[in-house]
């Protein structure tokens, strides 16, 4: 009897450990995941193909200009959280995302991202949820910085839930639109 009250709690602290770990950041991203992209959520990231697209509507872009870019589901399942960012090819954050225009349009996407500004980038370089509800699509407003003179691509994790996430997902490279490119 005894063996079996102190086998019980053994299963029971392990379950409670590993929901412990298993977590989600309700309000966002942590500034910890800036750099790789993991959400600290303490679970492994999937290695499966992700169900989740990160789709700009252009593949080309002048300095200063906007892309439009759509974060949804391939099979129509919902997510919780997710970061997104366009990477140079150093690797760090460039551009900076629009904040909502406040009107009634947008009811669909308001409370369910916010801006961040990630170390190595200018201002507002970094959009991530702000809170943990389920999600079917976000559509985001990413401006390239003046001084683009490179390719780029956007990078971006998804969380389905604080278990179950991809990270560092990368769009198609977006080129620099001919008659902006900066000579050298």
């Amino acid at each position: 009897m005894e063996n079996a009250k102190l086998s019980l709690l053994f299963v029971s602290l392990a379950v409670f450990g590993y929901i412990s770990s298993v977590r989600g950041n309700a309000n966002g991203a942590p500034t910890e995941a800036c750099e790789d992209m993991l959400p600290q959520h303490g679970a492994p990231a999937q290695t499966k193909e992700s169900p989740y697209t990160l789709t700009p509507n252009r593949k080309s872009v002048k300095a200063g200009e906007s892309i439009t870019l759509t974060l949804a589901s391939k099979d129509f399942s919902k997510f919780k959280g997710f970061l997104v960012q366009a990477r140079n090819n150093a690797d760090l954050p460039i551009g900076s995302f629009a904040p909502l225009p406040a009107s009634k349009s947008n009811n669909e996407f308001k409370g369910k991202w916010k801006l961040i500004s990630c170390p190595k980038g200018p201002v507002n370089n970094t959009a991530t949820h702000f809170n943990p509800v389920e999600k079917s699509r976000v559509v985001l407003t990413w401006i390239a910085p003046k001084d683009l003179n490179q390719s780029f691509k956007f990078k971006y994790t998804v969380a389905k839930n604080g278990g179950e996430y991809w990270v560092g997902k990368e769009t198609e490279s977006i080129s620099i639109s001919a008659n902006t490119a900066k000579k050298n």
